[in-house]
């Protein structure tokens, strides 16, 4: 009943559509017929041989996975067809020659052999060890032995291209599936692909990827899903001859995979991004990698299969989580032999997003959609969704395709802590103000002599691009365009479905972690917010609600956190990368201290190609120079360093300008030394006075931080 629902549904679409038939056989009735959608631009071949389902063929997506034996383009030519009378109708075609063609109509694909009335006594033989007495593939023999056996036989068998490419799939998995036993025999050869060695987990996760040649790693969140992922290409380059990969990543993560790829491998890569004309040129360019982002797909899709990638991989999946979207439709049209995707919850997503993912892979291993929903699904007499059901068939189905391990089973083989950096890029409603504050810092710059106001905007420049890579919001107070905190909803998302984790989520701003919180509600995940503001007791509380079961996100300030023991949590979430190592390492340490007993994962979000990026990749020294103005927890700081000529290069050097180079003086004497020592001195106490009582986007705690190291200062001054 189900099926007779889809075949007249698929009658009503053909009906309904606009569709454009050619017929390509000199108008015979049984012919291929070129099918086209004018409103969609869609074009596919349909081939009649009949009038009842499973007689033609289609090459529409829809027709090689619903197991119908029909699709709407099929049943639009059939439609064209119906005034030629029932003596047409009751017709099949004529078979003239041996046919070997593919099957779609059962759940699973398989050969068939059609025969013409006469054959000889060779292919008699030949059906009987490689056919049952339908026409189909036994099963008994292998696939390499019927392609010999054809070219054995007097007749001239077709077989279609369709049967041809599944023959040719079927031998290479054969091969994968023995040499995947002999791999995971022997583990050595696979920890070593990479310049940096594997754990056992992680080679048997490339082994996998790369013997089953479309399939999903769901490894919970930090178990390296990126090094797995090169082992298993570097292992399909040396043993299958794969020399093109596209990886296709969430925008803000395509540089990250560019630093992992030459951080793991010794292979060329390269970052497909630019107008129409240099994409073009850029996909015409030899390169073993190249990165793309999901929204290039739609506008690139036939660059890409120009291009005819080896392996296609999709990072973070879940963007391909709605079959409707114009990305996800583009997505599935990628074409490659092998497919690996990536996706840290596949079994916690709702049915349908699953399904759509595993489309990618194999587009029926979980049968056609409308089977699948109507055995997986529960709904109630309004339509509603109430439960799922018979999910261990799902996994049943999926477990050729899916490896999925979490942190607790290989937690012997990991290292106690990992750090990733994730990368994302500067919105165009953020180049605007961030742009303004570099050309004034430019301008400061180029001053040959700072006074103490231009000491102050300096440093309030350089605040300001710091707040703007977090959000526009910490600017103008009305705008919210923030990359970081749309990566943070899927990082966060992505975190607590996949297992009972709980993250600490550190900011230098307590506004940034207020907008943190915005997406926390709309997540609907439970958290707490910690800052410098919070007396002992209220303290206290926040910190036994964090250790509740419904709380999973605990929002501090580094103010907040001082001296906190966090090992409730196992993750640690940085909006921004603290400049002074020392801190950061506290920020970590919070969570990862003696009496952990899971693995510690550290996010540490930069924005590329900003003041963020160039400071990160500084030489220590100069990162920990900006740390002790910017970020020092302690009483004391080195503010003698304002203002001198290492503070400048320093700021020169993190920016990326130039600062117009001073005559060097002469060496002074020790008591003009001490003066001058002294006036710079006084100097930078005014400056930073007038810097705390600026109005500006300059946090509460860090003025009041200032003023108590002012108090020192004036002391020490007072002293001397």
């Amino acid at each position: 009943m189900l099926r007779e629902e889809q075949i007249d549904l698929r009658r009503q679409r053909a009906r309904a559509g606009h569709f454009t038939i050619e017929n390509l056989g000199k108008n015979l009735v049984f012919s291929d017929y070129r099918v086209s959608n004018p409103q969609t631009k869609g074009r596919y071949t349909v081939t009649i041989r009949g009038f009842d389902p499973g007689d033609n063929s289609c090459t529409c997506p829809d027709f090689k996975s619903n197991t119908l034996g029909t699709c709407k383009h099929v049943e639009a030519v059939l439609s064209t067809l119906q005034t030629n009378g029932e003596t047409v109708k009751r017709r099949k075609a004529a078979i003239t020659r041996p046919e070997v063609n593919l099957d779609y109509g059962a759940a699973n694909l398989r050969l068939k052999l059609q025969l013409p009335p006469r054959h000889s006594d060779a292919l008699k033989q030949l059906v009987k060890r490689f056919f049952d007495e339908a026409g189909f593939w036994s099963g008994e023999r292998e696939h390499d032995e019927l392609i010999a056996a054809i070219e054995s036989v007097p007749e001239q068998i077709t077989v279609m291209s369709d049967a041809m490419d599944f023959i040719d799939r079927e031998i290479v998995r054969r091969d994968l599936a023995r040499r995947e036993k002999e791999l995971l025999a022997n583990l050595e050869g696979v920890r070593n692909l990479l310049k940096l060695p594997l754990y056992d987990f992680q080679a048997t996760g490339a082994i996998f990827l790369a013997c089953r040649m479309r399939s999903i790693l769901g490894d919970d969140m930090g178990l390296g899903k990126s090094p797995q992922t090169l082992a298993a290409i570097e292992l399909l380059a040396r043993e299958r001859g794969v020399r093109k990969v596209l990886i296709v990543a969430p925008a803000s993560v395509k540089y990250q995979w560019e630093g992992e790829i030459r951080k793991f491998t010794d292979r060329t890569v390269q970052v497909v991004e630019g107008l129409k004309d240099a994409r073009e040129e850029l996909y015409g360019e030899d390169a073993f990698y190249k990165l793309v982002n999901y929204e290039q797909v739609v506008r690139d899709l036939d660059l890409m299969n120009e291009w005819a990638p080896d392996v296609v991989v999709l990072d973070e999946a879940q963007r391909i989580k709605n079959w409707e979207s114009k990305t996800s439709r583009a997505v599935k049209k990628l074409q490659s032999r092998y497919a690996i995707v990536l996706t840290g919850t596949p079994l916690e997503n709702r049915l349908e997003e699953l399904y759509s993912i595993v489309q990618f892979v194999d587009d029926r291993r979980l049968g056609p959609a409308f089977e699948f929903l109507h055995e997986h699904r529960v709904l109630d007499a309004k339509g509603n969704l109430v439960s799922y059901r018979n999910l261990d068939r799902i996994r049943e189905k999926l477990a050729p395709i899916l490896l999925r391990r979490t942190r607790g089973e290989v937690l012997k083989q990991l290292p106690e802590r990992t750090d990733s950096t994730l990368y994302v890029a500067l919105s165009d409603a953020q180049r605007v103000p961030y742009d303004e504050q570099q050309k004034n810092l430019a301008r400061l710059l180029a001053k040959p002599v700072l006074t103490d106001l231009d000491r102050k905007r300096i440093l309030a420049c350089i605040v300001n691009m710091r707040l703007v890579c977090d959000s526009t919001y910490l600017v103008d107070k009305k705008t919210n365009v923030s990359p970081k905190l749309d990566e943070f909803a899927a990082v966060i998302d992505d975190l607590m479905s996949s297992g009972d984790h709980k993250a600490v989520v550190f900011s230098q701003w307590e506004t940034m972690l207020r907008l943190a919180a915005e997406v926390l509600d709309r997540l609907g995940i439970g958290y707490v917010i910690l800052h410098g503001g919070l007396q002992g007791k209220d303290r206290k509380v926040v910190l036994e609600q964090f250790k509740q079961e419904g709380c999973r996100v605990l929002l501090s300030t580094d103010s907040g956190g001082v001296g906190l023991n966090l090992q409730a949590a196992d993750t640690v979430i940085n909006l921004e990368l603290p400049w002074n190592p020392a801190v950061l390492e506290q920020r970590v340490a919070r969570v990862h201290r003696m009496g952990q007993n899971r693995p510690v994962r550290a996010i540490h979000f930069v924005t590329r190609d900003t003041i963020e990026e160039r400071v990160q990749q500084a030489i220590e020294a100069k990162r920990s120079l900006f740390g002790s103005v910017f970020d020092g927890d302690s009483d004391t700081v080195a503010f003698t360093a304002l203002g001198t000529t290492s503070f400048l290069t320093g700021v020169q050097e993190a920016i990326g300008i130039e600062r117009p180079a001073t005559p060097e003086s002469g060496r002074l004497e020790p008591e003009a030394s001490a003066k001058a020592e002294r006036g710079l001195l006084e100097a930078n106490v005014q400056m930073l006075e007038a810097l705390a009582a600026w109005e500006g986007p300059w946090p509460a705690e860090y003025r009041d931080r200032l003023i108590g190291v002012f108090k020192d200062l004036a002391d020490r001054i007072q002293d001397e």
